[in-house]
C-alpha cells in the first residue's frame, strides 16, 4: 500500500499544493503585496491553490458558511470542471479527463485541519462526507462542468443541494 501511494506522488502533490498557498499567503500577508495565480489552464491548480490561500489568510473560510461561500464561488462558479474530473454524465467518457482535483484540494484542507482543529468550525466528518459526496452524484452539486450546464439541466429544482445535507 505504501509503495503505490507514494508512485502516485499524492502526498509530494499535496505537500506542492499547500507549500504554493503558502508561498501566496505570505506574499499577501507579510509583504502586502499582490499575487497572480494561474496554471496552465486554469481549471485545476489554480482554484486549489487560491482557495487554500483564502482559508490560510481569512478565519471566516474555516466556518460552515464561509467554506460553502468558497466552494460554491471559486469552484462551481468559475466553472471547474466537475463532470470531467469526477466522471459524472454522459458526456464524462474521456478518461483522461478524470483526476481527483476537487478530492486532492480536501485532503490539502484536511492536513491543515490535523493541524490546528480548533481554527475550524468544521471537522473531518464533515470533509468526508464532502468528498464522498462529490462523486455519488446523489445531490446535483457537483454534477456538470458549468452554471450554464447546471442552469440547462434544472438541476437547482430537480436536485438537492450537498449543502442541505451538511449545514
Amino acid at each position: 500500500w505504501l509503495s503505490q501511494l507514494e508512485s502516485s506522488r499524492w502526498l509530494h502533490n499535496l505537500s506542492a499544493l499547500i507549500n504554493a498557498a503558502s508561498f501566496v499567503v505570505a506574499t499577501v500577508d507579510k509583504h502586502a503585496r499582490p499575487v497572480l495565480v494561474h496554471c496552465s489552464d486554469g481549471w485545476d491548480r489554480t482554484p486549489q491553490i487560491t482557495t487554500l490561500a483564502k482559508i490560510m489568510l481569512d478565519s471566516y473560510y474555516r466556518t460552515f458558511e464561509g467554506f460553502q461561500t468558497l466552494v460554491e464561488l471559486e469552484w462551481i462558479a468559475f466553472g471547474h470542471k466537475f463532470a470531467d474530473r469526477c466522471g459524472h454524465g454522459n458526456g464524462a467518457s474521456d478518461p483522461n479527463e478524470r483526476c481527483p482535483v476537487f478530492l486532492q484540494w480536501l485532503d490539502c484542507i484536511y492536513q491543515l485541519f490535523t493541524q490546528n482543529r480548533t481554527a475550524f468550525e468544521f471537522n473531518e466528518m464533515f470533509l468526508l462526507k464532502l468528498a464522498n459526496h462529490t462523486y455519488t452524484c446523489l445531490y446535483g452539486t457537483f454534477l456538470c462542468n458549468t452554471d450554464f450546464e447546471r442552469t440547462t439541466a434544472k438541476l437547482e429544482t430537480r436536485t438537492l443541494s450537498i449543502w442541505n445535507l451538511l449545514n
